[in-house]
């Protein structure tokens, strides 16, 4: 049995004001040729599938024909819903769906939906977690977890595991390793880590966990506990990131083993580094010119439409910055004033934000109010 992961697909996404539904159908184009190539029989979507909840009629056409496609194919399709998808919206259709081997779990219910796909003498249990929060789970089951860790734990511990059949689990959350963080990029929303964080070892019981939710291929803790990332790069902070599609090979011993294989993308993201003059010139290393490009210019002078110079070179330009002395010392008082800052209270920048705003110092009664609120925030 073979089963492709994939996670964060963000279909619909913008970067930097620019659409990737091109550069999207290029890479699930090239996923259905894997699928083909590996004669991969099951396919995992584990959330984020769609880049806003109210997603574009161009990602939902993209989304429906690769479905089609891989009904067409009769490949299975386990799908979950992550933080950025509409709950109503991913399920809809849930049940008719079924019948063509395509599996949704956008909410959940009581239980964590399980779906067992029998092949030859093996029997191996998917089980959906789609994207979920504490305080819906704390409510079904009248519990009163404080954080992520710990409801998810009542929750795997409340989950019938048959240990003599194979197990994979299908999750989008923020897990650990150790009180190890995985590696992040500017693309992954700014709310991900602290009391979000979910120990690897809550999901002992199964033998795989797929998880979607982090944009770089990684695994968390033991092989088995991996990020697939997302299928493309979508913020410049992932230029090193490779993306990569893992398929997992179960033999008739019941082993699972990994391989990895590259997802190579219409247009790159890179950056690079030099004055105007030899970039037009190109006298630096130019590379692919439709990729997209944070250009760094290390000119002294002031560049009028520097946007626009850069576009003869690189039409798919998404970001310019500069690299020089004037910036480097705009850079130092930034770093001086982030450092006054770190050496302050919440309360002292609060009065320093509140005569800004208002002109006048905070008087006792508002100081008393303030401190108050504070003490309740932090305990």
């Amino acid at each position: 049995m073979k089963i492709l992961h994939l996670a964060d697909l963000h279909l619909g996404k913008r970067v930097n004001e620019i659409s990737m539904i091109e550069d999207q159908k290029y890479i699930l184009d090239q996923i259905i040729t894997l699928i083909k190539e590996e004669n991969v029989g099951i396919v995992l979507l584990c959330g984020d599938i769609y880049d806003k909840s109210i997603p574009t009629i161009e990602a939902i056409h993209l989304l429906d024909d690769f479905l089609d496609e891989l009904s067409k194919m009769g490949t299975k399709v386990l799908m979950i819903s992550g933080n950025h998808d509409s709950i109503d919206r991913l399920s809809f259709g849930k049940s008719l769906f079924t019948r063509s081997n395509l599996y949704i779990a956008s909410q959940f219910e009581d239980e964590i939906e399980k779906v067992t796909v029998k092949e030859n003498e093996m029997t191996v249990n998917f089980y959906m977690l789609p994207f979920v929060k504490p305080a819906y789970i704390n409510h079904i089951f009248q519990l009163q977890t404080e954080s992520y860790e710990e409801c998810f734990r009542y929750l795997i511990e409340h989950t019938k595991v048959n240990e003599e059949e194979i197990n994979i689990l299908l999750a989008h959350q923020f897990v650990t390793a150790n009180k190890k963080n995985p590696e992040l990029s500017d693309s992954e929303t700014s709310s991900l880590g602290g009391i979000d964080n979910i120990d690897f070892r809550i999901f002992d019981p199964f033998d795989y966990v797929a998880l979607g939710h982090i944009h770089k291929p990684q695994a968390m803790g033991r092989d088995m506990v991996r990020y697939a990332g997302s299928i493309l790069k979508y913020s410049f902070s992932e230029i090193h990131m490779d993306k990569k599609a893992a398929i997992l090979t179960i033999d008739d011993k019941k082993k699972i083993s990994l391989s990895f294989h590259p997802l190579k993308p219409l247009r790159d993201m890179r950056e690079i580094e030099c004055s105007l003059e030899e970039l037009l010139k190109k006298e630096c290393e130019i590379g692919c010119q439709e990729d997209y490009m944070h250009v760094i210019l290390t000119d002294e002078e002031q560049i009028l439409d520097a946007i626009g110079k850069v576009r003869t070179v690189y039409p798919n330009v998404m970001q310019i910055s500069f690299k020089n002395r004037r910036h480097m010392k705009q850079m130092e008082s930034v770093q001086m004033k982030e450092d006054q800052i770190s050496d302050q209270s919440p309360m002292e920048l609060f009065e320093q934000f509140y005569k800004m705003q208002n002109h006048i110092d905070l008087d006792d009664k508002r100081l008393q109010l303030a401190l108050s609120v504070f003490e309740e925030v932090i305990r």
